[in-house]
Order: structure tokens, then C-alpha cells, then sequence
């Protein structure tokens, strides 16, 4: 038995379907954004789990603006009568893969067909057949497989954090990432899947450690220790304080971080585009920060720090040093 505090979706968007949510993402980015379109957009939305599968797409895609071709991001902010321009170029990058996406990739790695999901903002609990907890972060997928022989999470995208729980048949507790396999020693840990990089941190006994290259050695981490991890091997370990799993709380807590760094992180709870300039990002931070707050967040950041928050729309906000004029 499995008990999910949530819903799964496995949806595959068509293309048809996926252009309809670049129609829509264009529209808000380029027009201003009445209640009338906004609750349209919402009906839209929600009509069928495929349409929500095709705005995760864009989701993803706006997070990689900042590798948009030059002058592409001004243009989507620009006059109405572009928008025809701007989804052109969308979908051509969409197909190309020129900001981090592609098709082909997305349905090949086949992460709308994950047994579970969370979609940007939604975190879930699971409660496996083993008593194991399973929380999912934001926009997380993962796969379940219990046979006879072991229990096996397969970690598609996101970060999840991990409590297994005893198993009569003794059977051994494996997360698998696209870098390799981390294996649980009686433990509580969290794992995240990063562009071609695991991050895992320990919070209560050992894990082992396995890269996919057959070449590469294993290790074991210990509890307060985190890694980092490619196919080929290990970093060195470092400390991870169980503030790193703040989020299972609804925070973000820092000490002296950048607030790039801060940003980047509230964007991955946020749908649309949160976007630091280089200037503002170098400025450091500390504080507990509200995840599922970030307007609030942002408006004390502007308060207490020389930066401007400007919101071009609901779902895209620029934050950027102020300058001397306006301070």
C-alpha cells in the first residue's frame, strides 16, 4: 500500500497542446494581464491534466531566459503586435533545445510518465508499503518499485527527502539519479538532481554512494556530511546542516549567502521568471525567507537592501541594483 498526499499526473502534452501554452505564456508576457485574462488562462489551465503538463514545459523553459538568444527576452516584453515573432522563436527553441529544453529529450527521459510529480510551488508527502516517508519538493518526479529483492526510488527530477522505514523482508533501500545510486544505511537524506550533477546531504546514519561508471569508487557518508556527485565520482564532502531541508517547512534559511543564489531559489517555487542582474546578485544575504511568499520576500529584500523589484507581470519579475538616482 501506498499512500499519497496528492495526486499523480502523467499526461503526455501533444505538440498542439504545448503551442496552446506557448499562446498563453506569450499573451501574458506581452499584454497587460487582466482579471479577465488571467481567470481565462486558469480555466484553460485546469480543463485537462495535458494542459497543465504543457505549462510545467514553459515553467521550465522560462527559467533558462537568461540563455535566450540577445534581445529575444526585450522583444517578449515588447508591443503586442510581436507576439507572433516571439512564439515562432519559442517553439523553434522549444525544438532545438537553445535554452535547456527539447522535446525529444523531455519524452525520451519520460518524466511526464513518472509514477508521482509535483508541479513548480507543490511539495507531497508519501507514505510507502514500508512505513518509508518520501517528501517531494518542487517540481519533483519519481518512479516506485518494491519486488522481493529491494525498494527502489528513481529520482527523474527535483529533490526529494528520504525516511525509510523498516522492512520485514530485509530488502535494501536504493535511490537511483542519472549519475549513479545511493544506497540507505537506516537513514534520513535528501537527494536532488542537478544538470549532470547529484547533490545528496545525510541527516541521520550512513549512505553508500555508487557512480554509474564502473571505474569509479564508492562511499559511504556520514550523517551532517553532504556530497556532490558525477557519473565518473565524488567531490569531497562538506557539511550539511539540516537547515539545507528547511523547505520541508515552507523556508529558505541562509547565512551570508548571494542574493543571486537567494533568487535562484525562490524562483524554483514561483511560476514565470525571477531574474537577478550580475550586480545585485554579488550583494549577500541572510535571514529565513518564506518560500511560498516571495512577493513578500522580495518587497523586504527592496527594503533593506540597494536593489529595484520590478514586476512586469505576475510571472515576471526583474531584481537589479538600484542606481544612485533613485536611492
Amino acid at each position: 500500500m501506498l499512500v499519497d498526499h496528492g495526486r499523480p499526473v502523467s499526461t503526455l502534452p501533444d505538440r498542439n497542446v504545448f503551442e496552446a501554452a506557448a499562446t498563453w505564456y506569450v499573451q501574458l508576457q506581452c499584454e497587460p494581464a487582466n482579471t479577465a485574462t488571467l481567470q481565462a488562462w486558469q480555466d484553460w489551465l485546469h480543463r485537462e491534466p495535458a494542459h497543465q503538463a504543457a505549462w510545467h514545459q514553459i515553467e521550465q523553459m522560462q527559467r533558462s531566459l537568461g540563455q535566450m538568444p540577445q534581445g529575444l527576452a526585450h522583444r517578449a516584453l515588447g508591443a503586442a503586435q510581436q507576439r507572433r515573432h516571439v512564439l515562432k522563436m519559442l517553439l523553434w527553441l522549444a525544438g532545438t533545445g537553445a535554452i535547456g529544453w527539447n522535446a525529444r529529450q523531455y519524452t525520451s527521459v519520460g518524466n511526464l510518465w513518472a509514477d508521482y510529480r509535483t508541479g513548480v510551488g507543490e511539495q507531497r508527502l508519501l507514505t510507502l508499503a514500508d512505513g518509508s516517508e518520501v517528501q517531494l519538493n518542487t517540481d519533483t518526479c519519481i518512479d516506485v518499485q518494491m519486488d522481493g529483492r529491494q525498494r527502489l526510488l528513481r529520482l527523474r527530477q527535483g529533490e526529494i527527502l528520504v525516511r525509510t522505514g523498516r522492512d520485514s523482508a530485509a530488502r535494501p533501500f536504493f535511490v537511483q539519479t542519472a549519475e549513479g545510486r545511493i544506497q540507505a544505511l537506516g537513514t534520513l537524506f535528501s537527494i536532488r538532481q542537478l544538470a549532470g550533477t547529484t547533490r545528496v546531504g545525510v541527516l541521520e546514519h550512513q549512505v553508500r554512494i555508487e557512480p554509474q561508471a564502473p571505474t569509479a569508487a564508492s562511499r559511504i557518508v556520514a550523517a551532517g556530511h553532504g556530497v556532490d556527485f558525477t557519473e565518473a565520482g565524488i567531490a569531497a564532502d562538506r557539511r550539511y546542516p539540516a537547515t539545507e531541508t528547511a523547505w520541508v517547512h515552507g523556508q529558505l534559511i541562509v547565512l551570508n549567502a548571494r542574493l543571486g543564489d537567494v533568487i535562484n531559489e525562490l524562483a524554483r517555487y514561483r511560476p514565470g521568471v525571477m531574474a537577478c542582474d550580475e550586480q545585485a546578485g554579488k550583494l549577500r544575504v541572510s535571514g529565513t525567507f518564506q518560500l511560498h511568499s516571495s512577493d513578500a520576500v522580495l518587497a523586504n529584500l527592496q527594503a533593506s537592501l540597494p536593489i529595484r523589484v520590478t514586476h512586469f507581470t505576475r510571472y515576471w519579475v526583474s531584481v537589479k541594483i538600484r542606481s544612485s538616482s533613485t536611492v
